[in-house]
């Protein structure tokens, strides 16, 4: 068997990161466009990878075509398109079923679908790229049927999270599986966002080319919208400290720690900012009182929240998914200076020494008084290492992976 070609650890926070010369530079001497099959909506509410790569991959003029998950809320998008415009690279597929009605479907019948669909979008496609130098991006497992229809002349997995993650339903877990199978099989090449990640595609296929690239903020950007805006009114203000998170309140978030903790610690606020998961809240978190769920918020909004916490928490249960997570959210919090407390997440290491973490009960409460009783003197350093990290840093070596994969 070949031996596995890996260029390991290109996300960290090293000065000396590799570049590319120009947009879209390959090791032919051509160029190639960039088309990002994503797994969200370009305006969903938790702001992440895809869309901060197409940004930073614009400022560095790369031609780059995001594409929206086939969903119905694209759809719907599409419907309205003429009333609310989009940004021009946006690209909203149809999809002709609901994600609530796939359980109850045949695969032959979802992927005869997804071929239809699929040709539809590459007729979209065909008036905004050259497809001879196109490569596609693909984030989520669920576009493995449409790649039979789209003639890229290259294909990079994103790998940046755990299969569970993408997935829909829990009925779907076999199916999304299967077409991760599919789409490592077809790529010439995967990034990933950790070495647990990284070690599970070795696995699969060995010979795959693969890069870690691990997530990343645009630091100057999240400060400046912190400083430009006020105090959140909706947040505790009576002195005591505040440990906020922001982000999803889905399955990987333990809500059985969030509620000991709280309550061994009364004289603390806990503040989440975010959506809530189909399974909700539990009965003991709703009832504990020092809890309080803010739900959504505008993306634009989200660094005053940041800046007003005194300490930030990544709550994660002890699952694969967390195993294999590299949260941009982290990212976010360092880069207000902002003292992080988290549960073991994939490569925690790699945030060291800025982030402290805790195995249970005892050790988070332990951390979160430490962190809240941290002097300042330690921010300008989280702030640095946030800054070391950015989108356009990570654009740029997604950039250099690409050009070296052959045709």
């Amino acid at each position: 068997m070949p031996a596995p070609r890996v260029v390991e650890r290109i996300g960290s926070s090293d000065s000396s990161l590799p570049r590319v010369a120009s947009a879209g530079s390959r090791a032919d001497g051509g160029r190639f466009e960039l088309v990002l099959l994503a797994a969200v909506t370009w305006n969903f509410p938790l702001v992440g990878r895809s869309r901060m790569l197409t940004e930073a991959w614009q400022r560095r003029g790369q031609p780059v075509t995001f594409v929206q998950v086939p969903s119905l809320r694209s759809a719907l998008q599409r419907l309205a398109a003429p009333v609310s415009r989009g940004p021009a690279h946006v690209v909203r597929p149809w999809s002709a079923y609901p994600f609530s009605l796939w359980p109850h479907l045949p695969e032959s019948l979802l992927r005869r679908s997804a071929r239809l669909w699929a040709r539809e979008l590459r007729r979209q496609l065909t008036g905004r790229i050259d497809w001879s130098r196109a490569a596609a991006v693909v984030v989520s497992p669920i576009w493995a049927p449409w790649l039979r229809e789209l003639p890229f002349g290259k294909v990079i997995y994103d790998c940046i999270d755990d299969v569970a993650v993408h997935t829909p339903r829990p009925a779907l877990a076999a199916l999304y599986r299967r077409w991760e199978d599919e789409l490592v099989g077809r790529a010439s090449g995967a990034v990933v966002t950790s070495e647990t990640l990284l070690a599970a595609l070795r696995a699969r296929r060995p010979e795959l080319p693969a890069a870690t690239i691990r997530n990343g903020v645009d630091a100057e950007r999240f400060v400046e919208l912190a400083r430009g805006a006020p105090r959140p009114a909706d947040l505790p203000d009576d002195g005591r400290p505040i440990v906020g998170f922001v982000g999803a309140l889905y399955e990987w978030v333990d809500q059985r720690l969030i509620a000991a903790v709280a309550r061994a610690l009364p004289d603390f606020h806990f503040v989440f900012v975010g959506p809530q998961g189909r399974r909700g809240l539990s009965e003991r978190l709703r009832n504990t009182r020092n809890v309080r769920f803010l739900g959504r918020r505008p993306y634009e909004r989200v660094p005053a929240y940041v800046a007003a916490f005194d300490v930030c928490w990544v709550p994660f249960d002890h699952g694969r998914i967390a195993r294999a997570a590299n949260p941009v959210k982290v990212y976010e919090y360092l880069a207000l200076g902002k003292p992080v407390v988290s549960t073991p997440i994939a490569d925690v290491d790699s945030f060291d020494p800025h982030v402290r973490v805790g195995h249970d009960v005892g050790e988070v409460v332990a951390q979160l008084r430490a962190a809240a009783g941290e002097p300042d003197g330690r921010a300008t350093q989280r702030m640095q290492f946030a800054r070391a990290n950015s989108w356009d840093s990570r654009a740029a070596q997604y950039l250099d992976f690409i050009g070296t994969l052959a045709r």
